[in-house]
């Protein structure tokens, strides 16, 4: 055992631990804000770094490493977290964090961390829970036998966090720990004598020589050639096995935990949660009540958002007022006004609703409830040819589908994993809510349906049901037709439920907020002033050679009218035509294409708002244009149609190929066009 000094050398913190053991809360209460997203080098797979302030004043980077079970697995992100522990730099330390209530499963992936010579702290969570179920840990006896200085916390609360971060700043006490475990005397001596042939003189490819010994074949491409035969040669002689080396890590770690863990009372705490998954878990009612909060949500992302969207709206025409009254009237006045803040103004207004979306999922998530949905959803998925591992990404499709397409690194099988990405876009994004709330609200009433249900959360709910419905659908088209080989099985753990922590909640709303904005606002900032200046230009001028702006005139008129025949038949005119285009640039684009159209077709006239100036706007022959059948059609053609060059770009860079994103290009499109015009022509019978 080893006190590591860093020697006054540059080092950064790598927090590692188990999925769903408090990790990522760990990590937002340690660093706050401070924190930045970005990928590994060399794949696509996020990481979080966050920085702590030490005693001397500089930072140290602390990388959220994705959650793993062990040093070994298939999935990219575990690779990651491998690569990551086994390449670091000699300075470096691990911040591990264990589950307090799973402390036995933990301690297979700490006892390997062990073994490879790293600089460990240990970090117990779930402290409220160990109180709640009457279990008490020897915190003095663990660091003992163990080596490693330990903390025991409640991320959620911050209990704890003030002492750990105090020790944080003195890197010091990090320690390497001591091997809970050895080899029989025969394999040690083979062991050492292979080692001083293959020049080895440090933990970390000490334990890349055991692993490889032992069977694990990843470890094996780390030697060359002739060490590879050696390694081969012992392994054949003394039959190395990792069932062996399993069984001595189990009875070093029971020896621990016996000694360190007593229970003061029985867990009967624990009764009330397993009768909630008699029923969570039911193949009916498990999806019942999933479905059942999705509508709740939706509901509420109705209810609850429309005060602050007023007030933002208020606030937005505010500041156009009072631009309008200090600025010159002429095309710069126009532009800042109509084209920057009104475009960018459109999409704004729809920051409460999104931001409630991210909330509750983020509860979903944070209390344990959407892993035992992906658990009940695995048999659905299964008739799809999809594994309940498809789940997760599908679902995190209804943020954004470029993380969700990331997210499928997660899925081992590669069949499973080009499925996913190939449907994963038809799942309902936050991109495409602003157009969704935006068109529910012009084209349907605010009337209850049913005398409960709101009709626009009742209509938003079905698109989301039409995107789940549609990806599986299509899920199981490829398992037939293109990816046919066999889906994985799925095996997953089901954390305890936790009671959420609503800091990490508000700051990864924060974060994703943030990113909508600083990624998708700049987008829409570009395309609303290049849209100001075709709905704008070029500048009429009547007999008495005052400027008069005729949009039917502009250059963005004569666009739409280009591509009008084609689209007409889906009930869509030129400046909706206009908006399918931008759009492609980002879904949310729609909302700005239309405000600057109307904004500039109304100048002069009273302000309405959008929604207002599209139910006023007329059809060629007089007739209503914004009608709830040819909001439908608009609805079912985003619901489709791959309006995102984003998600188009990750999936070229996932899939290492410009085949499959043109082929997701074209059924997507194709997809859209036949159900919108459908939807149009159809429903036109029956008015």
């Amino acid at each position: 055992m080893k006190n590591n000094s860093p020697n006054n050398s540059k080092f950064k913190y790598l927090l590692v631990g188990n999925p769903n053991c408090g990790k990522s809360t760990l990590f937002n209460r340690l660093t706050g804000l401070r924190q930045k997203t970005g990928n590994f080098v060399g794949v696509t797979v996020e990481k979080k770094v966050g920085t702590i302030s030490m005693d001397s004043g500089q930072s140290v980077e602390i990388w959220d490493l994705p959650g793993s079970y062990s040093l070994e697995g298939n999935s990219e992100d575990k690779k990651v977290t491998t690569r990551e522990i086994l390449s670091r730099d000699e300075n470096d330390r691990i911040i591990f964090v264990m589950d307090a209530i799973q402390i036995e499963r933990s301690f297979q992936f700490l006892t390997s961390l062990i073994d490879t010579g790293a600089p460990i702290l240990v970090v117990l969570t779930m402290k409220d829970l160990l109180n709640r179920r009457g279990i008490s840990i020897d915190i003095k006896k663990l660091e003992q036998l163990t080596g490693l200085p330990v903390h025991i916390v409640n991320a959620k609360s911050g209990d704890g966090v003030a002492e750990l971060l105090k020790d944080l700043r003195k890197p010091e006490i990090f320690r390497e720990g001591k091997r809970i475990w050895n080899w029989n005397s025969q394999e040690e001596k083979a062991i050492s004598k292979l080692s001083k042939e293959l020049n080895i003189n440090d933990s970390k490819s000490r334990f890349a020589l055991e692993s490889t010994l032992i069977g694990k074949e990843e470890f094996l491409n780390l030697w060359n050639s002739p060490a590879q035969e050696k390694i081969q040669n012992v392994r054949k002689d003394l039959n190395f096995s990792q069932q062996e080396a399993l069984i001595h890590r189990s009875i070093g770690i029971k020896k621990i935990i016996s000694q360190c863990i007593t229970h003061t009372k029985s867990n009967s705490g624990s009764i009330g949660m397993e009768n909630a998954d008699k029923i969570l878990l039911h193949p009916f009612w498990g999806i019942a009540i999933f479905l059942g909060l999705m509508a709740m949500v939706f509901q509420l992302l109705f209810t609850w958002a429309e005060f602050p969207m007023e007030l933002i709206e208020d606030g937005i025409a505010s500041v156009q007022e009072y631009l309008t009254g200090i600025l010159p009237e002429g095309p710069l006045s126009a532009l800042l006004v109509d084209g920057a803040i009104g475009g960018v103004g459109a999409v704004v207004v729809f920051i409460p609703q999104l931001s409630l979306l991210f909330f509750f999922i983020g509860l979903m998530e944070e209390s344990g409830y959407m892993a035992r949905v992906s658990f009940v959803m695995d048999r659905v998925m299964g008739k799809f040819g999809l594994s309940g591992k498809s789940f997760i990404p599908l679902l995190s499709s209804a943020a954004c589908a470029v993380p969700a397409i990331m997210g499928a690194r997660t899925i081992e099988n590669k069949s499973d994993r080009m499925a996913t990405i190939m449907v994963s876009p038809l799942i309902m994004c936050s991109a495409r809510y602003p157009v969704y709330i935006l068109v529910v609200g012009a084209v349907f009433s605010a009337e209850s349906l049913f005398g409960v249900f709101s009709l626009q959360g009742f209509v938003l709910f079905c698109m989301f049901l039409l995107g789940l419905i549609t990806s599986l659908a299509f899920g199981l088209l490829f398992k037939k037709t293109v990816f046919k080989e066999s889906s994985s099985y799925f095996m997953m753990e089901l954390p305890t439920y936790k009671m959420p922590s609503f800091l990490s909640i508000f700051q990864n709303v924060f974060s994703k907020i943030k990113a909508f904005l600083m990624s998708a606002g700049q987008i829409i900032l570009y395309i609303s002033i290049l849209l100001w200046f075709i709905a704008y230009y070029p500048i009429q001028k009547d007999d008495a050679g005052n400027i008069s702006n005729n949009i039917k005139q502009s250059y963005a008129a004569s666009l739409g009218k280009t591509i009008e025949p084609i689209i007409e038949p889906l009930g869509f005119d030129w400046k909706i035509g206009i908006s399918l285009i931008t759009s492609f640039a980002a879904r949310e684009v729609m909302v700005s294409t239309l405000a600057i159209i109307y904004e500039v077709e109304d100048e002069g006239e009273e302000s309405v708002s959008l929604r207002e100036a599209m139910r006023n706007d007329t059809r060629k022959d007089g007739s209503p244009l914004w009608t709830p059948v040819t909001g439908l059609s608009i609805l079912v053609f985003f619901a489709f149609a791959s309006q995102c060059m984003s998600t188009l770009a990750v999936v070229r860079r996932e899939t290492n190929s410009y085949f499959w994103p043109a082929v997701q290009f074209a059924y997507m499109t194709t997809l859209a066009y036949i159900a919108s015009l459908l939807v149009y022509q159809i429903g036109n019978l029956f008015i």
